[in-house]
């Protein structure tokens, strides 16, 4: 209701022949720019699932960058939820989690990771969730467990960016995925100052900035060419078809 009475609110005054207020302006702009990047967050890792699925293969992907990222946007959702506030400002962390979520199991299921690594996994998010949900965390404890999530955003990106310059690939990785990841940052930095998210929130978003900028360019500089999965050397392609 708020964004259709800040509308109502500057509708009113253009239709009085007046610009509306300035600080009117940036508030309605960071709450369209917030529900869209909601809206974009719905679809943000479906090219990664769908090229994880199409191919049948997590190659290229690390599993502790995806267990890395989903707690830290179990966090990030908590940290919205229990600071009280607006939903537009950190709604895409629970649509993300998600999402991350899903293709964690997938890069457990095709990279045949351990049994015993997914239930440990599902287990430690599974009652941090609970744990959020009941209620009962402080703001004082949600605070300083978000200030611990920047250095946990950093330590789920860095392995991916140095797997990707160890192998010169990106394996399967999407563009897409990533490039509205830096897009988000980008919308995000400008919200996170109009609403008041805090600087830990700020932080947060401009080393997103960086690393998810550092994974777009990976993918422009290295592709998927460096990837060796179930590619035969030069001299057995030649064998074989010489023997055709």
């Amino acid at each position: 209701m708020e964004v259709f009475n800040l509308l109502q609110t500057a509708w009113g005054s253009v239709s009085q022949g007046q610009m509306p207020p300035p600080d009117l302006l940036k508030l309605l702009i960071s709450k369209l720019l917030g529900y869209a990047i909601m809206a974009g967050a719905c679809i943000t890792k479906l090219p990664q699932i769908q090229v994880v699925l199409k191919n049948k293969s997590a190659e290229g992907l690390s599993a502790l960058s995806f267990e890395l990222e989903a707690l830290c946007l179990i966090i990030h959702t908590g940290y919205g939820y229990i600071k009280g506030l607006p939903f537009n400002t950190y709604g895409e962390a629970a649509i993300l989690c998600i999402q991350s979520l899903i293709l964690l199991f997938l890069v457990y299921k095709y990279a045949r990771l351990s049994t015993a690594r997914a239930a440990l996994s599902t287990s430690i998010f599974a009652g941090l969730i609970g744990v959020i949900a009941s209620g009962k965390v402080p703001v004082e404890v949600a605070q300083r467990a978000f200030e611990l999530n920047t250095f946990l955003f950093m330590a789920a990106r860095v392995p991916q960016i140095i797997k990707n310059f160890a192998s010169c690939s990106t394996g399967q990785l999407s563009i897409i995925t990533y490039f509205i990841n830096l897009v988000g940052s980008i919308v995000r930095i400008f919200t996170t100052i109009q609403e008041g998210g805090g600087p830990a929130m700020l932080r947060q978003y401009l080393i997103s900035l960086g690393l998810n900028g550092t994974i777009v360019l990976q993918i422009l500089l290295f592709g998927n060419k460096g990837s060796v999965e179930g590619r035969a050397p030069k001299g057995q392609k030649a064998k074989s078809k010489k023997s055709q």
